[in-house]
C-alpha cells in the first residue's frame, strides 16, 4: 500500500467514489461520516492523510480543521478539504486554520492524486527527519508546525521577469516577507552566486508553461535550492498542469485567478514547514557532531578517527604518499588526579589538547581515543618530518606548565610513532589496525625509556 488515507464525508456516494479511486491507486482507505468519528477512527488507524468534506453534520470548513488539529493524532497529519462550491473566504479560513489544501468540486482525479502524492511525500520525509533528529514520536503524533513563521526571503520567479515583478507587486502588500522578482536567467545567477532565498514562487504563464517547468526542474536539481519550498502559481485553473507541477517537485500549487491573500497564507505555511525542518536538520548535525566528538576536549573521538585513518591509508596507497600515525599519552597522569583532583585532571587534558591542536597542520588529525591518550595522524609525512613534529609536540607540552586553581602542574607526554610508506600499486590493502598496534608498542617503548620522549616503531615500511 502507498499509505493510509482517512476519508471523512457525510454522503455515502462521495465516500464510495473516493474509495474506489484511492484503492485503484493502492492506498489503504478508512471511512468516517463526521468530525467526531474521524477523531476516534484516527486514534485507531493512525492515517497518513485525511481527506474530508468541508460540510459535515458536526463541523464545517475551518471549524472542522480546528477540531481535527486539536487531536494529537492529527496535529501534523496532512489534511485536505473538499468544497462543494467556490468560496474564497472559506478557503482562506480553512488554510489559516491549518488545512494543507482546499480542493473545489469538481476536481480532476489527476490533480487529487498528485496533491496526495505531494503531501504524503512531505509527510514521510518529516517522519524521517524526526527519526534521525531523535524527536520521533509514535506515528500520527508528530510535532505540529509552529503557529507563526518568521519573515523570509521569497523569490518570485517566472520565465518573463515582467510577470515576476507584477506578481511581486501584488504580494508585497500582503505579508511580512521580503520579495525579489527574477527572470529565468536572473534566477540561475542568483542561486549560483550566493545564499538561496527561503522560498520560491514560480509564476506559470499559460503561454510558456514549458519554460516554467524547466525552471522548476532546475530548482530541484541544484544543491542550493533542492530543499527550498516552491509554490507554483498558475494564471488559470489548469488542473492538469498543476498536477504535473506537483509531481515534478512543487510543494504547493495555487490555481488561478491569483488571490494574493490566499497565496500569502500558503507562503506562511510553507515557511513554517521549512523553518521547522531546518531546526530538525540542525539537530541532526548536532547529534552527528556529538557522536564524533569527545565532549571534554572538543577533539574528535575514536569513532571518527578510525574511519579517517582508513581513508587516509587508502588515499596514500593510491597516490604513493607516506603518512605517520602517532599515539601520545600524558605521563604520570594518575598522579595529577590523585594530587590535584579530577577537575584539575580534566583541565590538564583540555589544555594539552589545545597545545597539540595549535601545533598541527590543518590537514592533520588529532583525536582523544582514551582517558589520557591521543591519536595523531599526519598525511603526506615522511620519517624526518614525523620525527621533527613529534619532538616539537613533546617540547611544547613540557615547556608549558598548566595552572589550575593557583597550582602550576608540570606535564609531559610520551609519543609512539609508526610510519606507512604509502607505496602505490603494490596491491596490498592498508593495515590500519596493524599500524595503530605498532604505534602503541612504540609508545610503550617511550614509557619504558623514561617518558617525555619519542619512540619509532621498529618495523616500518618507511
Amino acid at each position: 500500500m502507498s499509505g493510509k488515507i482517512l476519508i471523512v464525508d457525510a454522503v455515502a456516494t462521495n465516500r464510495i467514489v473516493l474509495k474506489v479511486k484511492l484503492a485503484a491507486a493502492y492506498y489503504e482507505v478508512a471511512e468516517a461520516t463526521s468530525g467526531a468519528e474521524a477523531r476516534a477512527l484516527a486514534a485507531q488507524t493512525r492515517p497518513d492523510l485525511v481527506l474530508a468534506g468541508a460540510d459535515l453534520p458536526d463541523a464545517q470548513g475551518a471549524d472542522l480543521v480546528h477540531a481535527l488539529r486539536a487531536d494529537p493524532a492529527l496535529a501534523a497529519t496532512p489534511l485536505v478539504l473538499m468544497q462543494a462550491h467556490a468560496d474564497r473566504p472559506s478557503r482562506r479560513a480553512a488554510l489559516r486554520a491549518g488545512a494543507d489544501d482546499v480542493l473545489e468540486k469538481p476536481f480532476e482525479e489527476q490533480l487529487l492524486l498528485a496533491r496526495l502524492r505531494c503531501l504524503l511525500r512531505r509527510h514521510h520525509g518529516d517522519d524521517d527527519l524526526h527519526l534521525h533528529a531523535g524527536t520521533v514520536q509514535p506515528h500520527g503524533f508528530a510535532e505540529a508546525p509552529p503557529p507563526f513563521a518568521a519573515p523570509g526571503r521569497v523569490a518570485v520567479v517566472a520565465p518573463d521577469a515582467r510577470a515576476a515583478r507584477g506578481l511581486r507587486a501584488q504580494l508585497a502588500e500582503t505579508g511580512r516577507n521580503h520579495f525579489d522578482a527574477l527572470g529565468a536567467g536572473e534566477m540561475i545567477r542568483a542561486v549560483s552566486g550566493g545564499a538561496a532565498p527561503d522560498l520560491f514562487i514560480l509564476a506559470v504563464p499559460p503561454a510558456d508553461s514549458e519554460s516554467a517547468l524547466r525552471m522548476l526542474a532546475e530548482l530541484r536539481a541544484r544543491p542550493q535550492t533542492r530543499r527550498r519550498p516552491v509554490v507554483a502559481v498558475l494564471d488559470e485553473p489548469d488542473q492538469a498542469l498543476a498536477a504535473r507541477l506537483l509531481d515534478m517537485g512543487a510543494d504547493d500549487a495555487a490555481l488561478g485567478p491569483t488571490d494574493p491573500e490566499e497565496l500569502a497564507v500558503r507562503l506562511d505555511a510553507q515557511l513554517r514547514q521549512k523553518q521547522r525542518n531546518d531546526r530538525l536538520r540542525d539537530r541532526i548535525q548536532d547529534r552527528l557532531r556529538a557522536a564524533m566528538t569527545d565532549p571534554l576536549t572538543g577533539l574528535y573521538n575514536r569513532r571518527h578517527a578510525l574511519p579517517f585513518l582508513d581513508r587516509l591509508a587508502t588515499t596514500s596507497a593510491q597516490e604513493g604518499r607516506p603518512f605517520a600515525v602517532m599515539v601520545a599519552d600524558l605521563d604520570h597522569f594518575k598522579q595529577v588526579n590523585d594530587t590535584h583532583g579530577h577537575a584539575a585532571g580534566d583541565a590538564v587534558l583540555c589544555r594539552v589538547a589545545q597545545l597539540l591542536q595549535a601545533n598541527l597542520r590543518g590537514d592533520d588529525l588529532l583525536a582523544r581515543i582514551g582517558g589520557e591518550e591521543f591519536l595523531i595522524a599526519l598525511p603526506d609525512t615522511p620519517r624526518q618530518r614525523a620525527r621533527q613534529t613529534a619532538a616539537r609536540l613533546c617540547r611544547i607540552v613540557r615547556q608549558a606548565p598548566i595552572e589550575v586553581a593557583g597550582a602550576r602542574i608540570p606535564v609531559t607526554i610520551s609519543i609512539g610513532v609508526a610510519l606507512d610508506a604509502g607505496r602505490a600499486g603494490n596491491g596490498a590493502s592498508p593495515d590500519v589496525h596493524g599500524l595503530l598496534n605498532r604505534a602503541d608498542r612504540a609508545l610503550y617503548g617511550a614509557k619504558a625509556g623514561g617518558r617525555n620522549t619519542v619512540t619509532f616503531a621498529t618495523r616500518s615500511a618507511a
